[in-house]
């Protein structure tokens, strides 16, 4: 017959053990469910992405470039939106900004300083719902001053309070900024400048002749 106290002790290693692996399945469960938030709300605010739908580009110099910015992949449609604009100076010339109408019904640009490469804020708004899950914000139009080789990006950022859902909450962005890199005229376009230029002055002397004569 077993002794008590070795009944006992029996018992009191059973319980211990029981209560550990209690603590280390809870432990477990949350850990998984911390990692579970984190992951979602990591989630979350890479799907929310502010972009340019023209990435990257390559411009001549005196070219006219107009860049959309759209918004993809938000969880909760904001109902305001505000964000800054930069860029360098000697590379483009800031010539205006065009607001997408729907679904924005109010809007501001503050781009006073736009000569010295910035758009301080813009500013949309909409009077009732949301932009939805994908939508347009606005489009920039530059003339290319830079000479051959420069470059630039146009860099976004939060500003006026960012991006809002209804009732206020603060909406987490990830901004995907543009490049503008001046290239030179391609050869081809040369070439055949050059040879359109050689077919028609032959025939610029037959006429002057004819005249002439």
């Amino acid at each position: 017959m077993p002794h008590a106290g070795t009944v006992a002790e029996s018992y009191q290693t059973t319980t211990f053990n029981s209560i550990m692996e209690n603590i280390m399945k809870n432990t477990v469960l949350q850990a998984i469910a911390i990692f579970g938030l984190v992951i979602g709300e990591l989630s979350a605010v890479e799907a929310s992405q502010v972009s340019f739908v023209q990435s990257n580009v390559n411009a001549l110099p005196g070219q006219i470039l107009t860049f959309d910015l759209v918004g993809e992949g938000f969880s909760s449609g904001p109902d305001g939106a505000g964000f800054s604009l930069a860029w360098d100076k000697t590379v483009l010339q800031y010539v205006t900004t065009t607001v997408a109408n729907p679904p924005w019904d109010t809007s501001f640009v503050s781009d006073t300083n736009a000569g010295s490469g910035m758009v301080d804020f813009v500013f949309l708004g909409k009077s009732t719902g949301t932009a939805g899950t994908d939508f347009s914000l606005a489009s920039f139009t530059f003339n290319v001053i830079g000479n051959v080789g420069a470059a630039t990006e146009l860099s976004l950022a939060d500003a006026f309070g960012g991006f809002s859902a209804l009732g206020g909450q603060s909406l987490s962005v990830n901004y995907l900024n543009s490049q503008v890199q001046v290239v030179p005229l391609p050869s081809a376009v040369w070439l055949f400048g050059t040879a359109l230029l050689g077919l028609c002055n032959p025939a610029l002397k037959r006429r002057k002749r004819r005249i002439g004569g």
